[in-house]
């Protein structure tokens, strides 16, 4: 076999998987899906009518990662600068930080589970670590506030932030699939539709690599719309 046909099968190949693989962004929610949503966790009993509105508007708007909405502290708040600061790392114990610790600990003979406990919890990357505002709307700003009034951090587990989305995307009955991940990835589509530039949209994510802002900025169609704009106005 020649390296021409080595390189077109490996192509072919590449563009077979891209045709199978289901991405996060092929999830996102409408707005119309988004405000379902959020109304939707009205009809939950409390408290977790509460805690599925803060999930679903930190992960939908300022796009927080469901393991940093499990960790979430009111520390990490600014009050004066009204922002979500997630930290490089925070003392964690909980199980899915334990699971983690021992999964690190088994891969490296010179770290033991303790030594890999101390460091977690952790964001996903070095970009997570990031500054997020809250106040981009008043609702969001009224539900941190809110939360701050009855909690120190976020009550549960990992596993309970998946299972509020699941709840209160059952009582909206919507029909696509809903998970934190996808709302996240709805704000992302959120503010790339509203015209945030990649670097920024980068930033604000907590992406290490901008194409991925890229990616968003380029299927939300704002730069196509802004371009054609230029032309005919």
């Amino acid at each position: 076999m020649t390296q021409w046909q080595t390189e077109s099968n490996e192509w072919a190949d590449r563009h077979r998987r891209s045709l199978t693989t289901r991405h996060t962004y092929e999830d996102v929610l409408t707005d119309r899906e988004f405000e379902l949503l959020v109304e939707a966790c009205s009809e939950l009993p409390e408290p977790r009518r509460f805690q599925a509105r803060f999930i679903c508007l930190i992960a939908g708007r300022l796009g927080l990662r469901a393991g940093e909405i499990a960790h979430f502290d009111t520390n990490w708040l600014d009050w004066n600068r009204k922002l979500v600061r997630i930290p490089k790392s925070e003392p964690c114990a909980c199980g899915y930080c334990h699971r983690q610790a021992a999964q690190e600990a088994s891969h490296n003979d010179t770290l033991s589970v303790q030594e890999a406990l101390a460091s977690r919890w952790h964001p996903k990357t070095i970009a997570s670590a990031r500054a997020i505002p809250f106040d981009l709307s008043l609702r969001v700003e009224l539900c941190i506030e809110r939360f701050s009034d009855r909690y120190s951090s976020f009550p549960h587990s990992r596993t309970t932030v998946n299972r509020r989305v699941q709840e209160a995307a059952e009582q909206a009955a919507l029909s696509g699939r809903v998970y934190p991940h996808c709302l996240r990835a709805t704000a992302a589509s959120y503010h790339a539709y509203k015209g945030v530039a990649p670097v920024p949209l980068q930033a604000l994510m907590g992406w290490s690599d901008l194409a991925t802002a890229q990616k968003y900025i380029r299927i939300s169609g704002t730069a196509t719309a802004d371009a054609v704009r230029q032309v005919h106005y």
